[in-house]
Formats: C-alpha cells, sequence, structure tokens
C-alpha cells in the first residue's frame, strides 16, 4: 500500500500530477509512482533546490513512459541516459 511507504509524503502530494502522467501515457498509476520516486530519489540526491524536484521528476517521468510506450527503448529516451555527451556551458 502507497501509504505504507517511506515516500507515501511526495505521493500524495503529486497524486494529480501522478494521475495525469498515468493517463497521458497509458501506464497504470502503480507504474507512474514507481518511476516517479526512482526519478525523484535520483534528482534529490544532488539537489540544491528542492522545491523543483516534483516538476524536474514529473519531465522525467513523463519522458520515460512515453518513450516506453512508443515502441522505444526507454533507457535511450531517458534524459539522463547521455549524460556523458552534454557539454558544459
Amino acid at each position: 500500500m502507497v501509504s505504507d511507504l517511506p515516500e507515501s509524503p511526495i505521493l500524495e502530494q503529486e497524486r494529480l500530477a501522478i494521475e495525469l502522467l498515468a493517463r497521458e501515457t497509458h501506464t497504470t498509476i502503480a507504474r507512474v509512482q514507481e518511476v516517479f520516486l526512482e526519478e525523484y530519489r535520483k534528482l534529490a540526491e544532488g539537489a540544491h533546490i528542492k522545491s523543483f524536484l516534483p516538476v524536474l521528476t514529473g519531465n522525467h517521468v513523463r519522458n520515460i513512459l512515453t518513450g516506453r510506450n512508443a515502441g522505444g527503448d526507454a533507457a535511450s529516451h531517458h534524459p539522463l541516459a547521455h549524460h556523458g555527451t552534454v557539454r558544459p556551458r
């Protein structure tokens, strides 16, 4: 059950966004929650400004799930998949 998870506050806060992502990507809410938590943890590790995490996480989740549902390899659509090729400005 979601409320039993230590991350349940973020899932509750972002419930509407998660439901919207599930509808947009034709994915179960449980799967969106799983991906959301995974991406949130990754982004939170080095984040200096935590207030933007839900928005950034939602964008990452949308990219991942859209890539998966489009028949592509989700890993290749992940925004961080090619992080070694990003050049600093």
